[in-house]
């Protein structure tokens, strides 16, 4: 279990303690304590927990405009926590109506704006929901100005008796229409979100915000029956609305349906470098598995150049960031090896000056590097487009400021260097057997999709199939793999790669994305391409197997 994972589980128990407590304090203010005290300890608690999750959304919602609409629900959640403490504290008929007719304020604005994050579950860090929806403000505004002028008219609610005072009213038609307003922005909010928890093209489903709705209903089921331990334990109407909402919303979040911070940690136990990000005061923030061990910060303070030695074979480099520093370390080894050799060299020659048997050795010491420079300016052209996306993204990566931009820009950096890597295995491998192995080609397309899946994006990979493939067949599937994700990987939210290798290598790849594919035509003949109703993009290629190389369990 990850640290992120027992990090939030604790937050979760002591919210639940802290509900469990308030729910205790109302059953005791009907049965133990009378005093009014119990009753403003149980609203403090609510105000509290609303309050600090407001500010949690504040900090870990990445989509600016979502950002935006939660935290006004978080606040009209408080806002409707204190106008109902208010009303029951004081003993004015006036301002007790007047708290009472504000409550619409935050039941109607708050299913509103759930219509509003329900439209961006699911969607990416850049989206906007479309400008049309902006027109349900005018019916909410009309319908709280229709409550709030009730006095004038007392068209939501009558007093037979003539005393405005919510002791005793009807409600009148006009009542209706608020109620049918509310009823209808949260049920098609919670329609979006059950519908958002199906992924797409796959019998999966997120389970974690269906729980909170399933526990709703059956609240509501027995508030309508008048249970009585539910009256008692959870009779606030006010508050199991405000507390259904928000769990709703969050299990949202921690499943991935609104863009948010989490899952860093993740990152840094995936990536195969050993990397350590500190604030300022070189406090360890972010540690990747391959570091071993965070560095003490003792150590870290007395660094004075940018580059110092670990050890024997291993530097450690360090950057400036604009809140904080990044160290990695880096490996040597390699390099003291040739150095050593070439000492050991240079003494065998000084000892038995067989000039011959030295121009042999470095006439194959020759051909050896000429062939590993072959290969790599082979890797290098290869991968030329790659390595200089690498480059442009490494530099913004250093002059970005914004921290959410630099983890964005980290995790693309992660999937390039991926491919660079894996392709360039691939030509090692070819040139050491003369084919490729299905196996082969599978651990690259698994450890790319991981890295996507680590970005934020949901990746998947199906091969069918054993064997040997050629070099060209295997590059060009994994070509193929990479140009959809760099044409897309802005806007990629979702992405299936399905092969199978029989008498002919089928690669069908389904993306979720804003960018079309539709130009890869040019640089892969035979790609077929299409795009259905719902934006999903199908790209499709058959590459005919060579005739020396078959498939596992093939005559």
């Amino acid at each position: 279990m990850s640290k992120a994972i027992k990090k939030s589980l604790l937050y979760a128990l002591g919210v639940l303690a802290l509900i469990a407590f308030a729910m205790w304090l109302r059953y005791a203010s009907r049965h133990f304590f009378h005093s009014p005290v119990v009753s403003h300890l149980r609203s403090g608690i609510y105000v509290f927990l609303f309050s600090a999750w407001c500010y949690s959304l504040w900090i870990r919602i990445v989509q600016t405009q979502v950002r935006r609409y939660l935290l006004a629900i978080s606040v009209l959640m408080v806002l409707w926590i204190l106008l109902r403490s208010i009303k029951f504290s004081i003993e004015n008929t006036e301002a007790e109506r007047w708290l009472w007719y504000f409550y619409y304020f935050p039941m109607l604005f708050i299913p509103m704006l759930s219509v509003f994050v329900s439209r961006s579950l699911g969607k990416g860090e850049d989206f906007r929901i479309p400008r049309w929806t902006k027109i349900l403000y005018f019916p909410t505004l009309l319908l709280l100005l229709l409550v709030l002028t009730n006095d004038l008219h007392q068209q939501v609610f009558s007093f037979p008796t003539g005393v405005l005072s919510d002791r005793e009213y009807r409600y009148e038609g006009g009542y209706f229409f608020v109620l049918g307003w509310a009823a209808l922005c949260a049920g098609f909010a919670l329609l979006s979100m059950v519908k958002n928890c199906r992924i797409p093209r796959s019998r999966r489903i997120r389970w974690l915000p269906l729980v909170p709705l399933a526990l709703s209903l059956a609240y509501a089921c027995a508030y309508v029956k008048k249970v009585y331990w539910v009256w008692v334990l959870a009779g606030d109407m006010t508050v199991s609305q405000c507390l259904i909402f928000a769990s709703i919303l969050e299990c949202c979040i921690q499943c991935g349906l609104i863009q948010s911070n989490l899952g860093y940690d993740e990152l840094f136990e995936a990536t195969s470098l050993p990397v350590q990000i500190t604030d300022s005061a070189f406090c360890s923030q972010y540690v990747s598995v391959a570091m071993q061990g965070t560095l003490p910060q003792s150590e870290l303070r007395q660094m004075q150049q940018d580059t110092v030695h670990l050890g024997d074979d291993t530097l450690l480099k360090r950057h400036k960031l604009r809140r904080g520093w990044v160290f990695w370390k880096e490996d040597i080894s390699a390099l003291n090896q040739i150095r050593k050799a070439l000492e050991l060299t240079r003494d065998e020659l000084r000892d038995t000056g067989d000039v011959l048997a030295v121009e042999n050795a470095q006439r194959a010491r020759w051909l050896k590097l000429t062939e590993e420079n072959r290969l790599y300016d082979m890797m290098e052209a290869q991968t030329a487009r790659q390595i200089a996306m690498l480059r442009d993204l490494l530099a913004n990566l250093q002059k970005t400021e914004d921290p959410d931009r630099a983890r964005h820009l980290l995790g693309q950096v992660i999937i390039i260097g991926t491919y660079i890597k894996r392709r360039s295995n691939l030509i090692f491998v070819g040139m050491q057997r003369g084919a490729i192995s299905v196996q082969e080609l599978r651990l690259c397309l698994n450890e790319s999709s991981e890295n996507i899946s680590v970005y934020g994006a949901d990746c998947k990979t199906i091969i069918k199939g054993e064997g040997q493939l050629t070099v060209e067949q295997a590059t060009q599937v994994y070509d193929l793999f990479e140009a959809v994700v760099e044409t897309v990987l802005e806007s990629l939210r979702a992405l299936l790669i399905s092969i199978e290798v029989g008498r002919w290598v089928e690669v069908a790849l389904c993306v979720s994305a804003a960018e079309p594919l539709c130009g890869l035509h040019a640089r892969f003949p035979g790609l077929e391409w299409e795009q259905d109703e719902d934006g999903l993009q199908y790209v499709t290629q058959k590459l005919e197997r060579s005739m020396g190389v078959k498939a596992h369990g093939q005559d």
